[in-house]
């Protein structure tokens, strides 16, 4: 059963003008720029968010970014920090239009253009805007990215638009239980051998766009637990993730080449940087448990499956849809309930059928606070 998905997007306009006096500490131009004059047409930024959300919402409310200027081949402003307080967007600098209504391209994210915190080798000026960025599964946080090409101050009387969009790919996963007489409890998810750092790179032509290129010498287990079990029902979906939302760089994982004829343990695949998805479970038939309980009730038993499913668009949440029908153990051979089950047959328990479902963007909706 396919469960339609769908999101949509509302932006938020918030104006804001600031007044500076003298020389700003985070005012940072060449002293060659003889277009650059302290003090005069100070930019006027509009920060405008682009969400696309779940039922349930989708992504952290952006309270604060980070703003630098280029130029040509000077660097109007680095590293500005916009903090949303008492209703209002508070800036720790500025930058200057030049005189002759020379253009300015403006670079803006969620975290600061500095090492740490997640971000690294960042770069920009007139040649390179790029940054890396890793994401941490323990502490999960958003990352948001706008640009404005070739702004004038004459354009828009001085003022810069930035639309902000999300840069993360946010999955969940949803199940199928696909045999009929047996009810199936899931516990814990853990998506194995992710990539968790890469570098993304801004558009030089498309405003607010650019691309991802994973790093692949850095990877994580992104692992849920469900505060109450949830039990599959036949052929029903059941979202198994959707209350806490996963961040992952966009990317498309390496599958585990695992096989019936040629099975693969999880430690080879671990080795391989291979991806898989780890099932806490239990299978119950009649009564009596086929798969976890071993010491009680509750206990839950590890099924594994390969994952490889394209994960490379950002700003969308999109559901897993994983049809339960088995998976394999941890040497990569089929899975196969405990004994006392001959009702079942290895091919019954074998085929893996997981869909990607994307979530289907809507006509946005203008919200102002």
């Amino acid at each position: 059963m396919r469960r339609t998905l769908f999101t949509y997007s509302f932006a938020v306009g918030l104006w804001v003008l600031m007044f500076l006096c003298g020389a700003c500490s985070n005012s940072v131009v060449s002293d060659d720029d003889t277009s650059y004059v302290e003090g005069e047409h100070l930019v006027k930024i509009i920060p405008v968010l682009k969400q696309y959300s779940s039922r349930a919402g989708l992504g952290d409310v952006m309270s604060d970014f980070y703003v630098t200027g280029v130029a040509g081949r000077f660097v109007r402003g680095k590293n500005i920090h916009y903090c949303y307080s008492n209703n209002d967007w508070i800036a720790d600098g500025s930058i200057v239009w030049p005189t002759n209504d020379g253009t300015i391209n403006f670079y803006a994210i969620s975290q600061p253009f500095l090492d740490g915190d997640g971000i690294s080798n960042s770069k920009l000026n007139a040649t390179d805007q790029y940054f890396t960025f890793k994401c941490d599964p323990d502490n999960p946080r958003d990352l948001l990215y706008s640009s404005a090409l070739n702004t004038t101050r004459s354009m828009m009387d001085g003022q810069v638009q930035l639309n902000f969009v999300y840069a993360l790919a946010y999955p969940y996963f949803a199940c199928v239980q696909a045999i009929d007489d047996v009810t199936v409890n899931i516990k814990e998810i853990v998506v194995h051998n992710l990539e968790s750092m890469g570098t993304f790179t801004f558009d030089k032509t498309i405003a607010s766009y650019g691309s991802w290129t994973e790093i692949d010498t850095a990877y994580a287990n992104y692992t849920q637990v469900l505060e109450t079990p949830v039990t599959l029902n036949p052929d029903q979906t059941t979202a198994v993730t959707i209350s806490e939302k996963w961040k992952w760089i966009p990317q498309r994982p390496k599958k585990w080449t695992t096989t019936e004829d040629n099975p693969v343990p999880i430690a080879t695949a671990d080795e391989n940087h291979e991806c898989y998805v780890e099932l806490k479970c239990q299978i119950i038939k009649d009564g009596s448990y086929l798969w976890g309980a071993a010491s009680g009730e509750n206990e839950y038993e590890s099924v594994y499956y390969p994952f490889g499913n394209n994960f490379n668009q950002q700003a969308y949440q999109r559901g897993i849809k994983l049809k339960f029908t088995g998976g394999y153990l941890s040497d990569g051979t089929p899975f196969k309930p405990h004994s006392g089950s001959g009702q079942f047959t290895i091919a019954e328990w074998i085929t893996i059928d997981a869909l990607v479902d994307p979530w289907e963007e809507m006509d946005p909706e203008d919200l102002i606070f």
